[in-house]
């Protein structure tokens, strides 16, 4: 069974990209085009699509389907065709915008990590910024991470909130008198794991995309303690105050790649390009240090 290139691009960017509005905008087709292209490459795999909160499974055996991504993802490392990256809602602006050479950039929405993982594992992505802790590990058989950064997590809660009025005073038992922002159960595991000894991460949202209004929004509008860093300050559409609290987590950006391409050039070059875009962050940020 052979898929045209083209074709299964239609597939995987909307399962990618969420959207055929947004599947369209990057492959510079119609929405009509990436619906009935789509329609097509399901039928030949005897496979079809349904949405599971908020995303695009595939019902029925994939075995085939991953077999011929494997080749198209293959061909696409050995050719000049654009390779797929992805990163977190905070990290892609800064590193991605515009795009690396050679590269499309995603939405940069996933907020949990299983999404990322399982497509670049079958191949419908090809790089990551993941978040570490929430990163594979250095034994990681399939994956390969690259550390770029570290930086402490910090808790921040709005000016008007009365933690914000206690000062230098504020302690951890005054922020667990409070809602503290947590995300779906396991979204993110070693960060949710940490947090949660220290008695946060107890307001829950189910949402597995980024949404403003699902983060930091609550921090603005419901009193809810949240979590910054150096890098997320400048998301905050108001003003917003660091609690004088060590949480001893510190957090960071990790590069992610399939093992079988952690040597080829095209790689090696977007990671001294990424390199470079975290020396330049580094420099303008002092709690951030770098990892390579």
């Amino acid at each position: 069974m052979v898929v045209e290139v083209n074709d299964l691009d239609c597939l995987d960017f909307l399962i990618w990209l969420r959207t055929g509005e947004n599947a369209a905008q990057k492959l510079n087709r119609t929405q009509a085009t990436i619906c009935r292209t789509t329609k097509r490459v399901c039928e030949a795999f005897d496979i079809s699509l349904k949405k599971e909160e908020g995303e695009w499974a595939i019902i029925g055996d994939d075995y085939f389907l991953n077999l011929e991504r494997k080749i198209h993802q293959e061909y696409r490392w050995r050719n000049p065709l654009p390779l797929r990256i992805e990163a977190q809602y905070f990290s892609g602006p800064l590193y991605l915008q515009p795009a690396p050479a050679g590269f499309i950039a995603g939405n940069f929405d996933f907020a949990e990590i299983r999404f990322p993982i399982a497509h670049l594992k079958t191949g419908v992505i090809d790089v990551w910024i993941g978040a570490y802790p929430d990163v594979p590990k250095q034994d990681d058989p399939d994956l390969a991470s690259f550390h770029l950064t570290r930086l402490p997590m910090r808790l921040a809660v709005s000016k008007f909130h009365p933690l914000a009025r206690m000062g230098n005073k504020v302690t951890l038992d005054d922020v667990r008198n409070y809602p503290c922002l947590a995300l779906k159960d396991g979204a993110f595991p070693e960060v949710q794991k940490q947090l949660c000894a220290l008695g946060l991460w107890n307001t829950q949202t189910l949402h597995s995309r980024y949404d403003y209004s699902k983060w930091e929004g609550m921090t603005e509008d419901q009193a809810t303690v949240g979590y910054a860093t150096a890098f997320t300050e400048r998301v905050f559409e108001f003003p917003a105050i660091n609690l004088p609290i060590d949480l001893s987590l510190d957090v960071g950006d990790t590069i992610v790649v399939k093992r079988t391409y952690a040597d080829h050039p095209r790689f090696t070059h977007l990671l001294k390009h990424l390199q470079s875009k975290a020396r330049e962050l580094s420099a303008v940020e002092k709690d951030v240090s770098l990892m390579f």
